[in-house]
């Protein structure tokens, strides 16, 4: 007689989730698919990013109700999504609860990659969309089974089972109307039905074909008629124009693709001799010279003293041109008085400590940004004028100022001279190694930013200490992070943006890179954004109590 017994069966259910999606993305250059002339292809990584939806039917729904029709002929994303994703989810009464969700298999559509900013063989930006995908648990049941006994006589209980869906079809189908659905296999052996799906009523047929197939039908009938009255001399001429035409119909995607190279081609080859002919008019006797009134190019810039016509003192100028976030132009004058520029640079040599640690880095550039802050009035100035002539909000503004300080080329800032012999830091051993711009003999390895704007030379805590100060004396709520492990310094700003960030006194503050051009605000190394490693150098007015 047989003994039944009750064991436990994990059945996978799924919360269908449908929503948007905003988050931050970076892509790197495929080589092999990019001709570098016409179109670049990027694989895209999801760094961050956040869903937003409503708690409704139409937005959540249960396994019964299944993935939300508009999705169900979608394929899945490739991009690879963060393994964990915040979640705000509005309830009806207008408030929001937050979550973290493990979301699977999900599904993008209408989605748009914006604000890109293009940095060598890599492109940053964001993206957004309309979302869908499931969360997982499972409902656990009671089930009788039968009790088996082995060749020795002991039971063997059968083990808990986990049931989850495959992607296995059993090869049957259901036709409703225009929807089709299949039957799958569980992983017990069970099966169940898939979703409904509406099938395209395409007859397959491209216009490309159709219009071959009218030509060939006419060509046919015309061939007909001599057939008849001249013969086979007249016939057979024809005979190779339609070998031709079927030849183009078959073969008309490889056609198709050789031209589209061919032309391609012909575009690099006009280039090409457009290049040499510009080149060879500078090369020919009768050579143009043209004056420069200022440079275009970020890289450069025009540098003069002038003299300040109320003070008499002097005053070095750099004329700079940059783009902010949106590939938008700014320019303006760079200015700082040389009488500052001398007493700056004389009060930070004149600054003694007994030996440099965390808690002195902090004192000497305190010190530095008291003397140095009611001496960049110049700039002010500069940036006051951007902002009235844009007509720029907070947060564009404050892109605007630092877009500028990160257009400036990098240049490393020591306190020795720039030997690779002297250093054990491996940054600093792999940059000089590589010829990178170096200033040596700089107490401290620091220039205050009146000595920065002046020479337009800074590494990451002389650019940090710049924009720092800029932005504490616009009122922003800003701080100045070091880190001794990793070496570097980083601008934080407490402004509403996605992405890296360090909790300070109860606020956020979104971690800003200065020393790479076109770095928008949040986007971090992943090696470098541990902020229990960061500590508090500076911070603003609006958060004291640090």
């Amino acid at each position: 007689m047989s003994e039944l017994v009750t064991i436990k069966e994990h059945i996978e259910r799924r919360t269908y989730i449908k929503g948007e999606f905003k988050g931050k993305f970076i892509g790197y250059l495929d080589p092999k698919k990019s001709d570098l002339l016409y179109e670049n292809f990027y694989d895209i990584e999801v760094l961050s990013g956040q869903i937003s939806t409503i708690k409704d039917s139409a937005h959540i729904r249960h396994w019964e109700e299944g993935e939300p029709e508009e999705y169900q002929p979608l394929e899945q994303f490739l991009t690879k999504l963060p393994d964990s994703l915040p979640i705000q989810i509005k309830i009806i009464d207008g408030s929001f609860k937050n979550y973290k969700i493990n979301f699977n298999e999900p599904k993008l559509s209408a989605y748009k990659l914006t604000n890109q900013v293009h940095e060598k063989d890599r492109v940053l930006g964001d993206i957004e969309g309309q979302i869908s995908g499931y969360i997982k648990h499972y409902d656990v049941q009671d089930i009788e089974v039968e009790v088996r006994t082995d060749i020795d006589g002991e039971t063997i209980l059968p083990p808990q089972t986990t049931k989850t869906k495959t992607s296995k079809q059993t090869n049957k189908s259901e036709i409703g109307g225009n929807y089709k659905r299949w039957e799958y296999f569980n992983s017990d052996g069970t099966t169940y039905w898939g979703n409904w799906i509406k099938q395209s009523k395409g007859d397959g047929f491209s216009l490309w074909s159709i219009l071959l197939g009218i030509i060939q039908l006419i060509y046919f009938l015309v061939l007909l008629v001599p057939i008849f009255t001249i013969g086979w001399k007249l016939i057979f001429p024809l005979i190779i124009i339609g070998f031709l035409f079927y030849f183009l119909s078959a073969f008309q995607q490889v056609i198709l693709r050789i031209w589209s190279w061919l032309i391609k081609f012909i575009g690099f080859a006009f280039l090409f001799f457009f290049a040499f002919g510009i080149l060879s008019l500078f090369n020919s006797k009768v050579k143009t010279v043209s004056k420069k009134k200022y440079s275009s190019n970020s890289s450069e810039e025009i540098q003069h003293t002038k003299i300040d016509p109320l003070s008499g003192d002097s005053i070095i100028s750099h004329f700079r041109i940059w783009h902010d976030y949106n590939e938008k132009e700014y320019s303006g004058n760079i200015e700082v008085k040389v009488s500052d520029l001398r007493n700056v640079t004389n009060f930070r040599n004149s600054i003694t400590v007994m030996a440099q640690n965390p808690n002195q880095y902090n004192y000497i550039v305190s010190r530095i940004y008291d003397f140095d802050r009611n001496k960049l009035g110049l700039l002010y100035l500069m940036f006051d004028s951007l902002k009235e002539k844009h007509n720029l909000n907070e947060t564009q503004f404050a892109e605007v100022i630092t877009s500028c300080i990160q257009d400036i080329p990098y240049t490393l800032v020591l306190d020795d001279e720039c030997n690779v012999r002297r250093y054990n830091d491996k940054f600093i051993s792999d940059y000089l190694r590589k010829g990178g711009k170096c200033e040596g003999y700089i107490k401290f390895g620091l220039l205050s930013p009146t000595e920065f704007m002046g020479s337009l030379i800074g590494d990451c805590d002389t650019r940090t200490l710049l924009l720092f100060s800029v932005l504490n004396h616009y009122n922003y709520d800003v701080a100045m992070l070091g880190s001794e492990l990793y070496r570097h310094s980083v601008i934080a700003i407490n402004l509403p943006y996605y992405g890296i960030s360090k909790t300070i006194n109860g606020k956020k503050y979104v971690i800003w890179e200065t020393t790479e051009k076109g770095i928008p605000p949040g986007l971090f190394p992943r090696e470098l954004s541990d902020m229990r490693f960061w500590n508090v150098t500076l911070i603003s007015n609006n958060n004291q109590s640090i």
